[in-house]
């Protein structure tokens, strides 16, 4: 069996880069999989198994993309949220390459925004022509039932990033900080001097009361996206001696970054995930009702205390309740391994 992994692949993001280092392993683990090719944006990946190829986009002509899908029998999206704002044309022509050949198309791990209905005919075609739609949240799980009527096969699963605990052990804050000494903190490249200056007052916060030093750790690096762009803008505001400006090149190198943290604060999905994986209390910077707020939700882990608006101030007192009060969500963190596992697996029994 050849399967062949698609998704925000080759964007230098932590979240898709580990989602797709993940599944690499599963798959190069089963037997029946003899090879396992990756259409990405750039190819700057580690080769971690024989059976896997990647293809850069810029390096793909049309004859040999067309020549790579009909080598596989199962075609996957892995991971991510899709936000499809035309109508999918590309992956609606996947579908039916895939449908004429005989090919199995699966959605694993994906989180669905919101669907209005004067584009539900758009866009939810690509959703129910999939032979497999595993969602990663409760939401997007819900919706889908209700507006993507009829669905081959729907399922609700773990997040990719929790696939393979393993990949974390080593990394695993055994004993809890006594002070909130070190602080990583994940804006967005696209963030302004305006956000800059806010949070770099509200993290003084910190540097006044703890004499913490601020971790300022983007979670999408490359040229175009780097979130360091908005970073620069926040360390004016933060006395040289108390912050830091990371970079990685690895997805594992944020990992080991992050396990040096006391506190985390994310407005990137993954970088909160990450945090509750190495058992860091973090807090996710996001409006309501979205994928942070869902997945924050989730977890059961103090929810009221780890979910900041945008521009909403930083309570101190609020920080150090969360401090004391948070645990890592053991019992969560296996459950969404477990049933992340599971979702995958359906790739192997979809009809």
């Amino acid at each position: 069996m050849n399967i062949l992994l698609m998704g925000y692949y080759g964007f230098h993001n932590v979240g898709d880069d580990l989602f797709l280092r993940q599944l690499i392993d599963y798959f190069a683990k089963k037997q029946d999989v003899k090879n396992i090719f990756v259409f990405c944006q750039e190819d700057y990946y580690e080769r971690t198994t024989d059976k896997v190829r990647f293809f850069a986009a810029n390096k793909l002509s049309k004859l040999k993309r067309l020549a790579i899908i009909l080598q596989s029998q199962c075609l996957m999206w892995g991971g991510g949220t899709l936000n499809i704002e035309d109508k999918p044309t590309n992956l609606l022509r996947l579908q039916s390459i895939a449908k004429w050949t005989n090919k199995r198309f699966c959605f694993l791990g994906v989180g669905l925004e919101a669907i209005n209905s004067d584009e539900k005919e758009n866009k939810s075609q690509v959703f129910k022509n999939a032979d497999l739609l595993y969602l990663r949240d409760k939401q997007s799980y819900e919706s889908a039932l209700q507006k993507l009527k009829p669905i081959k096969a729907c399922c609700l699963g773990g997040d990719l990033a929790f696939l393979n605990l393993d990949y974390y052990q080593s990394y695993i804050k055994e004993n809890k900080s006594n002070e909130i000494k070190n602080i990583s903190f994940s804006g967005k490249f696209w963030w302004g001097e305006g956000r800059g200056e806010f949070y770099g007052q509200q993290l003084m916060q910190f540097v006044e009361k703890y004499n913490s030093v601020i971790h300022l750790l983007p979670a999408h690096v490359g040229e175009e996206r780097n979130d360091n762009k908005f970073h620069h803008l926040l360390k004016k505001y933060l006395p040289e001696s108390n912050y830091k400006l990371h970079s990685w090149e690895k997805p594992i190198e944020f990992v080991e970054i992050l396990s040096d943290m006391d506190l985390h604060f994310g407005n990137r999905l993954h970088s909160v995930i990450l945090a509750d994986i190495l058992g860091i209390p973090s807090v996710g910077i996001s409006g309501l009702n979205t994928k942070i707020q869902h997945y924050i939700d989730k977890t059961e882990m103090v929810p009221e205390l780890r979910l900041l608006d945008f521009m909403e101030p930083i309570e101190l007192h609020n920080i150090e309740k969360l401090f004391r009060e948070y645990q890592r969500p053991n019992e969560f963190i296996l459950n969404e391994s477990k049933t992340a596992k599971e979702g995958v697996e359906l790739v192997f029994k979809a009809n």
